[in-house]
């Protein structure tokens, strides 16, 4: 199949790029490198991840409607898979435009493209964000009470709001990933586990915010990616103006204390950190009913996370990459 992934150079991009090329796949492939993150962590994916596989990643921002329009007649997939987005909740208030334009204006542009370039599906990273703090436990599809506690988790929600207006009565069918914190390696340098790994491996600091008490539902990027591609397929047995939102993730909330007892034994270090006040938009508790998922594709994401950090500190732990860990966590803005 002929593919289209947008922010191909971030960590679940490029993952996913990898595998959908090494199964056979034609990828077009295209980031911006925005600099939320240092960008040669980008360039590195690109590099170790992409090139291998002689996949080209293009420097086109989404924003940008006129050239985006002009990329997507000239590759013309057959699916288009939407990871672009400012990613994080943490951004200051005069900060709150990068999410307008990424996650709504450029959402919206690929999104309208595709509808009227007839591209038969389309895929798009939602977040377990979406769900807020007053839905049931454990989260499902099927909730009704969404009351996001982030800037950017409105945006997400209002991109599923959005997707089954415009493709009613096109010839194009679509499905949210509802994506729940996704970890292994190459992964993002503003999320917790990266910047315990970092702590221990290069005496980067970490922040730690509240009583490490809140729990999250991790998935690993193996987990994701084959959850995204499987995702796709059976998308394929929809028909036109199909929509739906499906939950990625495994179920098994744990504790940020857990993941900080975790990364210690692994390493036989002790994560040491700055304690701050929890964030008003940390939910206290993320966790994934799988029913649907299961439904679907017959499996969910399965790998543990003991096993799953154990492979990303392995990653860290390389001289090329341990290195540059320091740089990396210092250059989140």
């Amino acid at each position: 199949m002929q593919i289209l992934v947008t922010g191909a150079a971030g960590f679940i991009g490029s993952a996913l790029c990898q595998k959908l090329t090494n199964a056979g796949n034609s990828v077009f492939a295209l980031d911006n490198f925005s600099d939320y993150y240092d960008t040669s962590l980008k360039h590195y994916r690109v590099k170790e991840l992409l090139e291998p596989s002689r996949v080209e990643v293009v420097d086109l921002d989404i924003c940008n409607k006129v050239e985006f329009s002009k990329f997507i007649k000239i590759s013309k997939p057959d699916v288009v898979i939407n990871l672009a987005a400012q990613a994080g909740v943490r951004l200051p208030l005069n900060q709150s435009y990068k999410y307008v334009d990424s996650n709504l204006v450029g959402f919206t542009n690929i999104l309208t493209e595709s509808v009227e370039n007839k591209i038969r599906y389309f895929l798009y990273a939602s977040s377990s964000s979406v769900y807020g703090d007053k839905a049931a436990i454990p989260y499902s599809e099927t909730e009704s009470n969404l009351h996001p506690t982030s800037f950017y988790g409105a945006t997400k929600l209002a991109n599923e709001l959005l997707t089954p207006t415009l493709i009613k009565n096109s010839g194009t069918s679509a499905r949210a990933l509802r994506f729940f914190t996704v970890y292994g390696p190459w992964g993002r340098p503003d999320m917790a586990y990266f910047r315990m790994i970092a702590n221990v491996i290069s005496g980067s600091e970490f922040n730690f915010y509240g009583d490490g008490s809140i729990e999250r539902d991790f998935t690993y990027i193996e987990d994701a990616v084959n959850s995204i591609i499987a995702l796709m397929g059976e998308l394929q047995n929809r028909g036109p103006g199909y929509s739906d939102v499906v939950n990625l993730g495994g179920g098994r909330p744990l504790s940020m204390n857990y993941l900080l007892e975790t990364v210690g034994e692994l390493t036989n270090k002790k994560v040491m950190f700055n304690r701050f006040e929890t964030n008003s938009n940390d939910a206290k508790k993320t966790m994934s009913d799988s029913i649907y998922i299961q439904s679907l594709i017959g499996s969910k994401p399965k790998i543990k996370l003991e096993d799953g950090i154990a492979q990303t500190i392995k990653w860290a732990q390389r001289k090329d990459i341990s290195e540059k860990l320091d740089n990396w966590v210092k250059s989140v803005k």
